[in-house]
């Protein structure tokens, strides 16, 4: 099992436990982490008085593969734990099916930041969980088979125009369970996957796509009037280390390349940290003295990355030239677009 501090993986395995469909040894370890944290208790407390309310109301034999099942899955995702990528894409589709659970139908139609409303946004999501699966070979809508992401998000709203919501989550959800599974393979691991026209490594692909859910699992929250909430700042500092790994590509795309000058980037707060980074393509030389270094929040950062912070709106502070500056802030939502 993960070590017991781990709370995103002692979570994963409340719902087996609730159902005492878990080994003696995990117990420990679960009630140990519950006395340390009143949060999953609560939590916990209230998943094991809905089993029992379920059982007294509806007292029918379980299925004899319902411990296994329940097992199996809580596995998976505990060993996605120890994975950096998985477990940020993991923990990305966890919050989104949270946010997902809350919305109301009169919150349905609310126009959301990227020109959708609120329903079609989780429209858009299902189309775009559905293809993640389509690409590592686990389809689970096989009807619909584009690779655009806009054309196969039209396509998805017309052909569940009049599902509910739940239908479509539940789409949603099975997509993101074939990706989950796919991902806990260790043959995965060194893999690459074609996406909008690139084999990317296979941690890129995860940690691109818990970016997108981060930012549009915003998007509904601001159609609910609450706050942004970003992500943990493990989670967080996997995005924005992806963001830097793409940097010299998207100032390539942006046409703002430098070719033999130096940045360096230091994003603060929680999930930040420092990077060297090429300006015209190529790795910087080792001992590279940078010709401007920009100073700005992770979070913010990665707001420009995402297109919900336009770059000229960054906070920061710059040392040295403050065009290459200016093109490196320029060039970073090139990130959204992967």
């Amino acid at each position: 099992m993960s070590p017991a501090s781990d709370k995103t993986a002692i979570e994963e395995l409340l719902g087996a436990y609730a159902l005492d469909a878990i080994d003696p040894d995990e117990i420990v370890e679960i009630e140990a982490a519950l006395a340390r944290d009143p949060e999953l208790a609560r939590e916990a407390a209230r998943l094991v008085r809905t089993a029992a309310w379920l059982g007294a109301s509806e007292a029918i034999a379980a299925p004899a593969t319902m411990r296994a099942d329940v097992l199996a899955r809580a596995r998976a995702r505990r060993s996605a734990a120890t994975d950096a990528a998985a477990s940020t894409y993991l923990a990305s589709t966890e919050r989104l099916a949270q946010t997902f659970a809350t919305l109301t139908p009169d919150e349905y139609d609310e126009i959301t930041p990227n020109g959708l409303d609120a329903r079609e946004l989780v429209v858009h999501l299902a189309a775009q969980e559905s293809l993640l699966a389509q690409a590592v070979d686990r389809a689970v809508v096989t009807e619909i088979d584009d690779t655009d992401i806009d054309a196969r998000t039209s396509a998805f709203i017309e052909r569940y125009r009049d599902a509910t919501l739940d239908d479509v989550v539940r789409i949603w959800r099975s997509a993101v369970d074939e990706v989950a599974a796919w991902a806990v393979d260790p043959a995965t691991q060194d893999v690459t996957v074609p996406w909008i026209g690139l084999d990317m490594p296979r941690d890129n692909f995860l940690v691109a796509r818990a970016f997108e859910n981060w930012i549009h699992r915003d998007d509904l929250r601001g159609v609910q009037g609450l706050d942004r909430e970003p992500p943990a700042a493990a989670e967080l500092h996997e995005m924005a280390e992806l963001s830097m790994r793409t940097l010299p590509f998207a100032l390539l795309v942006a046409e703002r390349a430098h070719p033999g000058k130096v940045a360096r980037i230091v994003l603060t707060g929680p999930g930040g940290g420092e990077w060297t980074c090429s300006m015209g393509g190529r790795r910087p030389p080792t001992g590279a003295v940078p010709d401007v270094t920009v100073t700005a929040g992770v979070v913010d950062w990665c707001l420009v990355a995402g297109e919900r912070l336009q770059p000229g709106e960054l906070p920061c502070d710059v040392e040295g030239d403050a065009a290459l500056a200016g093109d490196l802030v320029a060039a970073a939502p090139a990130f959204a677009t992967l």
